[in-house]
């Protein structure tokens, strides 16, 4: 009786030895999975920030490029540099977009002229340059060649 006993405990020990040896393989590769998703998620925000980065480094030119166009602007209409630079760069498109004016479809240079002056006399200066978009816009849709001084 001892050699059939021996022979299912050997049988036993050894299906609990590959039973062990199933069970750390699922285990590893568990691990190895949860690894492989931790890698994967990290990557993906770090080019989520990449890009969040190169957002901001085109926008932040960008705004650049049109607080510069802004200034040229003012001067052109006989701002002194230094003013016209220090409302230009007051504009923030992202405030700009709650700004709201009358509309500027019909209305004279004469009016815009006014309605410029106003907002830089009550130092609205995001205003004043939303106005001035706005007018610039309308006018190169429009076609025509004033300024909101009225010279040419």
């Amino acid at each position: 009786m001892k050699g059939p006993t021996i022979i299912g405990m050997l049988v036993t020990l050894a299906g609990a030895a590959v039973w062990g040896q199933n069970a750390l393989a699922q285990s590893q590769s568990a691990y190895n999975l949860q690894q492989n998703d931790m890698r994967n998620q990290q990557g993906m925000e770090r080019s989520f920030r990449q890009g969040d980065h190169q957002t901001y480094v085109n926008s932040v030119a960008n705004l650049t490029k049109l607080r510069s166009k802004l200034a040229e602007a003012w001067q052109s209409l006989g701002m002194s540099p230094q003013a016209a630079q220090a409302v230009a760069n007051a504009y923030q498109p992202d405030l700009a977009q709650s700004v709201h004016h009358d509309p500027l479809r019909g209305k004279s240079s004469e009016d815009v002229a006014a309605m410029l002056q106003a907002a830089l006399a009550k130092k609205d200066y995001i205003l004043a340059n939303q106005v001035l978009i706005d007018y610039e816009r309308e006018r190169s849709h429009m076609g025509v060649e004033t300024s909101p001084t009225g010279r040419h």
